[in-house]
């Protein structure tokens, strides 16, 4: 991991961040000691056993520390809780972003006289967009079991628009069925963390 230094500060930033970490952290840190520079993983076995948290180096040798690398996964493992967070922020802001477009289609299809349509397609942009800030904002099982229910509407309504076009092409049925699976993927992964 990166080295940073603190401004106006020969020490690199680890002797203070590691010492401010709270035990579970610090227990994190000795697990995921391989991949820290070997400074920053001795600072965080000198903190260690300064807590009583292990006794001495010896111990880092007990199975709860020995690391295993994650092999690939479709849905990887976010160990940092902050990490996590960032994470399902960003899948959630990117729901939040295509909550336009159905508000957007519901305008044009007002402006082309077709009310019901217009109507329904900018209440469910609306519902769409209240999910995902409720996502955005903490972890809600609530809104992402929303979203998939919108999403099978959503599946449905484009399905219904395919189907009644005079000669679709393989890209008619490509596109939508890519971003259902984008969008099905970050629900699942965001459920997950």
């Amino acid at each position: 991991m990166a080295s940073f230094k603190n401004r106006g500060s020969s020490q690199p930033k680890f002797y203070t961040s590691i010492p401010n970490s709270s035990d579970d952290e610090l227990l994190l840190i000795l697990k995921k000691r391989k991949q820290y520079q070997p400074e920053a993983a001795q600072v965080a076995i000198n903190e260690a056993i300064k807590r009583g948290l292990i006794h001495s180096e010896q111990d880092l040798f007990a199975e709860k520390f020995q690391h295993t690398a994650a092999g690939y996964s479709f849905f990887p493992t976010i160990d940092n809780e902050r990490a996590r967070n960032k994470t399902r922020k960003s899948i959630a802001r990117i729901f939040l972003i295509t909550g336009a477009a159905p508000i957007i289609w519901g305008a044009i299809k007002l402006l082309e006289k077709n009310f019901a349509e217009g109507i329904s397609l900018i209440v469910f942009g609306g519902i769409w967009i209240f999910a995902a800030s409720k996502q955005f904002k903490q972890a809600n099982i609530k809104a992402i079991y929303l979203l998939a229910i919108l999403l099978i509407i959503a599946v449905i309504y484009v399905a219904k628009i395919v189907i009644e076009l005079k000669n679709p092409s393989y890209m008619d049925f490509l596109i939508p069925s890519f971003f259902t699976a984008f969008f099905a993927y970050g629900l699942i992964f965001i459920k997950r963390l």
